[in-house]
């Protein structure tokens, strides 16, 4: 097998810019702490995170092999045979380096493995040009499956809102995932060769040889019972403004500690991200109203790829509070930006002088469920699947082992967990994903099954692969927030901080929602449910 190496620097602009509609969110961690302990994965060696079988996990309703749980795992539980990751420095310090070298490949992967992956994940392991799906085998199961909860009205085995909403947002995935495929005619080998004439489109070699048309036809029948069964899980309005604030649950549990104390082992998650503004101020992009060709701009590019099934917001601390962080934007937006270069590139560049964040930095992006009501609107909710919290201890890279990156940023992602979810919202439902636990990157990593890194880096690597892939991207020039890397779809300039004066912009999870009813894939399968002619 051939090692695997990373797209190199001069690469990166061109891979984000045309970021695929497809993506999902950026890590998808395959170890669970909580779960290992249920005895669902291995916890050591090259299976490490690795599930034991492929049968049903007991996430849905208590029996395994309850409908709801087989109907998840046959989408959330998949096999792979990648090569596993080699041994990490124990010194985070080293890792920057590490990382390089495994980007220009002269560090070879480890020896192949095969191993379960998913399970109580948040995300669905598919990139754009994954088959698995639609191959003959797992159509065949997700098929039978799907004709028996529509036969058997499978929508009445479980009324708890929180549980419908999660099914929901599982299956509209899968449903987003395929679709999109269809749309783009992945498979379609006359079109795929009319395309590789084209200078700079993006087709994979496999798309020049396979005119999968029986692959198109199985996903737009997986599509269209899905549909029914999103519509059918639906739940009113009154039911979604009822779903749990589980941040809120995370911070009475007591699992978690509100003092950073820069100690990248504490478990840290700050009480008032979502309650004290004026301490954690959430940054937003231009204010509305913009060109109507600029409004995609509006939707965070994370927002973006993950298809609006999430919202994101996107929070900075600075020690000196509100004030310092408007008084620093407004310095940026008049002294630090390069205008000139900016308008050449597509995106915000910044001064190489520019003054930097003050060390103890703090940011913060939660991710929120979006669901669809029972009218099929899309509907932000006040549930988190992720959060990831972040301290400077220092803004000029500095080597420092004693941060989990090596280069002066603690970074911390904490993800759901059904399991926790669902047992009365236990530590708010959400854990730390561990900082060394091997991850599959599915946002911004390349098209094909498993994406271009595949299982070779680790959490805490997939921060520093993206905030620090340079060794000049230090401090200010690691905030993505400021950094649009989305030209095609509006450059929103710099950040601004919300509540900031006359400065107003509608809120994050309603702009994804109203993105999300313009798009081809949303359209697509308001029309397939309409096809639903049983009553509930």
């Amino acid at each position: 097998m051939n090692p695997i190496s990373f797209p190199v620097a001069a690469n990166v602009s061109s891979a984000i810019c045309r970021i695929s509609v497809y993506l999902l969110y950026p890590v998808l961690c395959a170890w669970c702490a909580a779960a290992a302990a249920q005895g669902w994965y291995y916890t050591e060696g090259p299976l490490r995170g690795s599930l034991k079988t492929t049968d049903p996990l007991p996430l849905y309703a208590p029996e395994a092999h309850h409908l709801w749980n087989r109907l998840f795992a046959v989408f959330y539980i998949r096999p792979s045979e990648l090569p596993s990751r080699p041994d990490g420095p124990s010194d985070p310090s080293q890792l920057t380096e590490f990382d390089r070298k495994q980007r220009t490949g002269e560090l070879r992967p480890g020896p192949v493995v095969k191993r379960i992956e998913g399970g109580d994940t948040m995300n669905l392991l598919a990139w754009p040009k994954t088959r698995y799906f639609s191959e003959p085998a797992t159509f065949a199961r997700a098929n039978q499956l799907l004709d028996q909860f529509l036969e058997t009205h499978g929508e009445r085995l479980i009324t708890d809102p929180l549980k419908r909403a999660f099914l929901q947002r599982d299956l509209w995935s899968v449903f987003d995932h395929l679709v999109n495929q269809n749309i783009d005619r992945f498979g379609d080998l006359d079109l795929a060769r009319r395309r590789a004439a084209v200078s700079n489109y993006e087709i994979g070699p496999d798309e020049l040889k396979t005119d999968d048309t029986a692959g198109i036809q199985r996903r737009e029948i997986l599509c269209r019972k899905l549909a029914l069964v999103i519509k059918r899980l639906a739940l009113p309005s009154s039911s979604i403004d009822r779903l749990p604030d589980n941040y809120a649950a995370a911070i009475r549990s007591g699992r978690f500690s509100d003092n950073d104390q820069l100690d990248a082992r504490r478990n840290y998650l700050p009480s008032g991200l979502l309650t004290e503004p004026n301490e954690w101020v959430e940054i937003d992009t231009s204010p509305e109203p913009l060109h109507t060709d600029k409004k995609e701009g509006q939707i965070d590019y994370v927002a973006y790829s993950i298809r609006g099934r999430s919202y994101y917001r996107i929070f900075w601390r600075f020690p000196g509070g509100r004030a310092a962080i408007e008084s620093y934007l407004k310095y940026l937006q008049e002294e630090g930006v390069d205008w000139k270069k900016t308008a050449q590139q597509g995106w915000i560049a910044l001064k190489p002088d520019v003054r930097q964040i003050p060390v103890g930095t703090e940011t913060a992006v939660v991710e929120f469920l979006v669901v669809l009501d029972d009218q099929l609107r899309p509907a932000p909710t006040r549930v988190v699947e992720s959060v990831r919290v972040s301290v400077y201890k220092n803004v000029d890279g500095t080597p420092d082992p004693e941060t989990n990156t090596g280069r002066g940023l603690i970074s911390r992602i904490y993800a759901g967990r059904r399991r926790l979810l669902f047992d009365g919202l236990a530590q708010g439902g959400i854990e730390r994903l561990p900082d060394d636990a091997p991850t599959y990157t599915v946002l911004i990593n390349g098209i094909q099954d498993w994406g271009i890194s595949a299982r070779q880096q680790t959490v805490v690597q997939s921060c520093l692969h993206c905030h620090m892939y340079d060794t000049d991207r230090v401090g200010v020039f690691s905030l993505n927030t400021i950094f649009c890397f989305a030209p095609h779809i509006g450059m929103p300039g710099i950040v601004m901080p919300m509540g900031a004066g006359a400065i107003r912009t509608p809120a994050r999870g309603e702009r994804a929602a109203r993105w999300k009813l313009g798009q081809e894939d949303y359209l697509r399968l308001v029309e397939y449910a309409r096809e639903d002619r049983s009553s509930k």
